[in-house]
């Protein structure tokens, strides 16, 4: 009979604390993040900046200007309005980069706006010396990892991970577009020491490898995203379709 109460008693206090939420009652899916959002990475007074590697972009990318910056928090739902400034110089200089120099504009017109259309994008060229690349996107970034939401056009009830910083290798985030194209994003290495470069610093980083499962990227042949625990995104790698390679180094405004 003691035996039978001991079972009847640890059955309910199991319950009870299951009901409360003291014992989660599910884990958590890959796509599905929690975490404090009011960390000083995305406090909204900050700003990101972004180098493009000469070796890969040429000088012709030198005179392009970033203005990247945090306009809301909301515990960890933020929203970035980011505006790439650039001249001739540099656009032919990425025609030569992505390999499509020789391609009919309409051509290149339809991948630009594909392009445009994925991020929610918009340009503006009137001044040939002084063209705008806008995007305004949100994302989830807590003390957890990051998330973001222009794979479901905006939809906060559709984020797409980018990294769990707490992920093992192998660890894998999935997400099918509108248009019924899937993704997925695999964490294929965590570092043991500080060993990747930003600015004058060696982080430790957790590289994940983006693909297009069921489609092909008119430019991409692989992309990478560059992450640290701390300061979340820190680059964006990758190889084109042309064969070269893609670098890009984002600043954190906490490092």
């Amino acid at each position: 009979m003691r035996r039978y109460l001991n079972v009847l008693v640890g059955t309910a206090l199991l319950l009870a604390t299951t009901s409360c939420g003291l014992i989660e009652s599910s884990t958590e899916g890959p796509n599905e993040m929690g975490g404090d959002g009011n960390i000083d990475l995305i406090e909204v007074v900050n700003s990101w900046g972004v180098s493009f590697n000469t070796e890969t972009f040429g000088p012709g990318f030198s005179g392009v200007e970033e203005d990247i910056k945090l306009v809301s928090n909301e515990n960890g739902l933020i929203t970035l309005d980011a505006t790439l400034t650039f001249d001739t110089v540099a656009t032919k200089a990425l025609d030569t980069l992505l390999g499509v120099t020789e391609l009919p504009y309409s051509v290149k017109m339809g991948i630009l706006d594909a392009y445009l259309a994925r991020y929610g994008a918009s340009i503006d060229t009137t001044d040939k010396g002084s063209m705008k690349l806008r995007a305004v996107l949100k994302a989830k970034v807590t003390d957890r990892g990051i998330q973001e939401y222009f794979s479901s056009g905006g939809n906060t009830s559709r984020p797409f991970t980018i990294v769990k910083y707490d992920a093992g290798i192998g660890d894998s985030y999935e997400f099918t577009l509108d248009d019924g194209t899937k993704k997925k994003r695999t964490v294929m290495s965590r570092s043991t020491t500080d060993d990747y470069p930003v600015a004058f610093w060696l982080l430790k980083v957790i590289k994940v490898k983006e693909e297009t499962v069921d489609a092909e990227d008119p430019l991409l042949d692989e992309l990478w995203y560059i992450t640290n625990h701390k300061y979340g995104l820190v680059g964006i790698e990758g190889t084109l379709k042309s064969g070269k390679p893609l670098k890009i180094t984002v600043f954190p405004p906490t490092l």
